[in-house]
């Protein structure tokens, strides 16, 4: 229970019609108790989220960033293992976005000169301005 079940309020007293008495009139209000567990709801402890390099060599790679993501995590995808082929390449970064985008994170490209890509969880958002 809370820290106050009841909260007892004191009204005037008020005179009775006819007999010329006074009495005190008490009436209950009930509060609606500060459980533990909204408590627990409102003070939550962070949760405890890494940021994570993954060298992407082949499609098989695919599968640590998806379970990544899922964890939470934020990921810098290396692929620039695969320069050399461009075709397998563009397929992979194809299929990290379409997990991307069904999980609901976002990618963006953070390097200029090599192939790296930002992949975020659903609510992380990447300010592209």
């Amino acid at each position: 229970m809370g820290l106050f079940d009841k909260i007892i309020k004191k009204e005037e007293t008020k005179k009775e019609l006819g007999t010329g008495r006074k009495r005190d009139v008490r009436r209950e209000i009930d509060v609606v108790p500060l459980e533990e567990d909204v408590i627990a709801k409102t003070i939550v402890e962070p949760e405890i989220r890494y940021v994570k390099k993954i060298v992407v060599t082949s499609y098989s790679d695919l599968e640590k960033i998806s379970e990544e993501i899922q964890a939470g995590n934020i990921i810098i995808a290396d692929l620039t293992p695969l320069e050399s082929k461009p075709e397998v390449l563009a397929k992979v970064v194809e299929q990290i976005k379409g997990i991307t985008q069904a999980l609901g994170g976002e990618t963006a490209k953070i390097a200029k000169h090599e192939i790296k890509i930002l992949i975020t969880p659903s609510d992380i958002k990447i300010y592209k301005g």
